[in-house]
């Protein structure tokens, strides 16, 4: 019925930088050539490099300081 569940949202990443995000996932074992933030990748998962998911991807592993494996792994660095 409406109104009677109480929900919490938790959102752990909000305040932080693409960076920050980066960096934390690193330390947590996250194996980003697995990963793709591109909203049209081609049948192979390559990246087509425009999107605004994909800058801000790429943006984030350069302030982070480490080279993205996707992009490696499709050599596009």
């Amino acid at each position: 019925m409406e109104g009677t569940q109480k929900l919490k949202i938790h959102t752990p990443l909000i305040r932080l930088t693409k960076a920050q995000i980066i960096r934390q996932g690193l330390q947590l074992g996250v194996d980003y050539a697995l990963t793709s933030s591109c909203y049209d990748p081609d049948p192979e998962g390559r990246p087509y490099g425009e999107c605004d998911s994909y800058l801000l991807r790429a943006k984030g592993f350069a302030e982070a300081g480490v080279k993205d494996p996707l992009y490696v792994r499709f050599e596009m660095v």
